[in-house]
């Protein structure tokens, strides 16, 4: 029998070895969604305050993002719609043009922080957030401006769902994201 136990011993090893790490899984995963419906509460932390919003997103790896503002009701219903190229706000039927969208804000960073989920990976482990257990990873990116940020991504240790995120540049949190809602479209390998 112990003969047995030892030969079956190094079986186990190799095939522990073969199943893909929890870093692995979550960037594959993210690495997998096509398109991504979300709400979620945005914190930007400016140098003078903190600004609260709570946005709808709708995403399409392919042809870019829209954010929509729900809350503060002042600027409910505008929004900005993030592509390779540019950014554009709008508003009430109206399309204005707002640069590359390549720098961290409000209007591009649920996009942002998908795409970061891939990035480099510097941390990852995981945390207990109000009784709850939710694997992390810490990742480096950069824009379409080439500037570089971190990505901290919290997520549901079964679905990989995205539960929180901060997003920052040379050690200062830019933004802090809570998800309220997040559905999404995964590529399946198959063609």
């Amino acid at each position: 029998m112990k003969k047995y136990l030892l030969l079956m011993l190094p079986l186990c090893l190799l095939l522990t070895g073969c199943a893909p790490s929890r870093r692995e899984a979550v960037q594959a995963y993210y690495k997998s969604i096509r398109t991504a419906q979300m709400e979620a509460q945005v914190v930007v932390h400016l140098s003078s305050d903190d600004r609260t919003f709570s946005v709808t997103a709708a995403y399409d790896r392919e042809k870019g993002a829209t954010t929509t503002i729900v809350e503060p009701e002042l600027l409910q219903g505008l929004s900005a719609t993030v592509s390779q190229e540019d950014m554009h706000l709008l508003y009430d039927g109206s399309v204005w043009p707002a640069g590359d969208g390549g720098d961290l804000s409000a209007a591009n960073c649920l996009p942002m922080l998908l795409y970061a989920a891939e990035g480099f990976v510097t941390r990852e482990g995981s945390d207990r957030i109000g009784g709850q257990e939710y694997i992390f990873l810490t990742t480096e990116a950069s824009g379409r401006d080439g500037e570089e940020f971190t990505c901290t991504l919290w997520v549901q240790p079964e679905t990989f769902a995205p539960y929180a995120s901060e997003l920052s540049r040379n050690g200062k949190v830019l933004l802090t994201v809570t998800f309220m809602q997040f559905t999404c479209e995964v590529e399946t390998g198959e063609n």
